[in-house]
């Protein structure tokens, strides 16, 4: 019988594909199964349309020290990612508010100075905000600069210690922004960076990673394309198959034996049966395996009533979009918010001459938040309403949408079965991102299965990486070598 593999991967997300091409990389004999199809990955090594965006999304850091360049840079994709295709941008994000529109630049000073000028009444405030907010991102990032520490594992002293100051500081945020009054634009800005972007309840009193780090958005991003991520998992799997790691196409893992002398038996679905020491794959994967169903917990969403994002999709004309308009914007309603409510959103533009753009046409995509009790009372009749009252609210930031308008979807559609994004846990984002990552992996089997669950929405890929170290992690015992 041949040697089993070290390590085999069931699915190509993120996680377990960084987790491949990191062992793979190390020597170890590493097998990915998936029902991708039959075109090899190495067939297309082209980087065109690949970029990291600065995102109001600041977890990690893409700068030369920052943790998530360290990763891609071990796994041997960040030089192409990063040194060449990293858009610098002049303005991370744009916010608009009831008579108000503030640019948030990466540097602190030409922030201070924006904000100086739409609210000099409070300007010391918030810059002590923002202060506070400092120690306690350098709290959350103790010990995020190495690597092989935090493939150890968070259950150290001295990073417990460092996180819990950032933690019960972070409890203290909350008075700052009380300080405002309640109905003044400031109060609206910071609410608005708290609430939104850290997909956090109005009520919550621990303001989120997002939020505790939104001062240094501009050095920070999430990874963005055309295609999705389709362009990052073929460029990925050629770094994998180039470090001698296999990959078995148009495949799935029918079932699973634990009684293996070998450690695990697999049964591909094409007759073949993979030995292997370990596996890892996702949590929604698991579910459909057979040996594996029942050992998979359910985790059940923390709060009382979870939130979904909603993205609602419009083709327009180029013409029409305003000079000053960024590509990244932030808009807080004046009035009550429609039909839903939706008081926010996020509005994510295509660049002008990308490949979304063409011929004079842009695409932007409108990201709100919506409770589970909300969706569940939409009817056909809703939808229409609130596309209306959605356009008419977005013409406070593009006048004249509705005349270059050219296309409009949203994930609200009947005709697609509401394809809404899975629920945000209400809590988890306020922790340590160190701890995120750990809290990801479910392991089975002694060890040798490590299932990894979703991160959270707004930790992105870059929380997505620290669970593919934790994984890593978790895999060493197990393999009984030095990974």
């Amino acid at each position: 019988m041949p040697a089993p593999y070290h390590l085999t991967i069931i699915g190509t997300r993120f996680p377990q594909l960084a987790l491949g091409t990191l062992l793979a990389k190390r020597g170890r004999r590493v097998l990915i199964v998936d029902t991708l199809g039959t075109e090899s990955a190495s067939e297309n090594s082209g980087i065109e349309g690949y970029r990291f965006r600065k995102r109001p999304i600041p977890m990690c850091g893409l700068d030369t020290g920052g943790f998530l360049r360290m990763f891609l840079n071990e796994i041997g994709i960040g030089r192409v990612l990063v040194n060449e295709t990293y858009p610098l941008n002049e303005v991370s994000y744009q916010v608009v508010l009831p008579r108000h529109r503030l640019n948030i630049y990466p540097e602190r000073d030409r922030l201070l100075a924006e904000i100086s000028r739409e609210f000099p009444e409070n300007l010391d405030t918030i810059r002590e905000l923002y202060e506070e907010w400092d120690t306690i991102a350098s709290n959350w990032y103790g010990g995020q600069d190495n690597l092989e520490d935090l493939e150890k594992g968070w259950l150290q002293t001295a990073g417990i210690t460092q996180k819990l100051k950032g933690f019960f500081h972070a409890r203290k945020m909350g008075d700052k922004i009380r300080s405002f009054d309640t109905s003044s634009p400031e109060y609206a800005f910071f609410s608005l960076q708290h609430q939104f972007l850290g997909a956090f309840s109005p009520t919550a009193d621990i303001p989120p990673l997002p939020g505790a780090l939104i001062h240094s958005v501009g050095r920070r991003g999430t990874y963005q394309e055309t295609t999705g991520t389709g362009g990052l998992t073929t460029l990925m799997l050629q770094r994998f198959q180039e470090y001698g790691g296999e990959l078995e196409n148009d495949t799935q893992v029918s079932s699973i034996d634990i009684n293996s002398r070998e450690g695990l038996s697999l049964e591909l679905s094409n007759g073949q049966r993979v030995h292997t020491r370990t596996i890892s794959t996702t949590a929604g994967i698991a579910a459909t395996i057979d040996g594996l169903l029942q050992k998979i917990p359910t985790m059940p969403l923390k709060g009382p009533s979870p939130i979904h994002p909603v993205r609602f999709y419009l083709g327009i004309e180029d013409r029409i979009v305003p000079e000053a308009m960024e590509d990244n914007l932030f808009l807080m309603r004046e009035d009550g918010g429609g039909p839903l409510k939706i008081k926010s959103c996020y509005l994510a533009l295509s660049p002008a001459g990308s490949d979304m753009a063409p011929e004079g046409k842009r695409s932007i995509t409108v990201t709100s938040l919506l409770s589970q009790e909300e969706l569940k009372n939409i009817g056909p009749d809703d939808i229409t309403a609130i596309r209306e009252d959605l356009l008419q609210a977005l013409e406070a930031v593009i006048p004249f949408l509705s005349e270059g308008l050219t296309a409009f979807s949203s994930d609200l559609d009947p005709d697609d079965e509401y394809r809404i994004s899975r629920a945000l846990p209400t809590g988890v984002a306020a922790w340590s991102p160190g701890i995120i990552g750990r809290m990801a992996i479910t392991t089975r089997f002694r060890g040798r299965a490590s299932i990894i669950s979703p991160t959270p929405w707004e930790l992105g890929i870059e929380g997505e990486a620290l669970a593919a170290l934790a994984a890593a992690g978790t895999l060493k015992k197990a393999l009984g070598v030095d990974i």
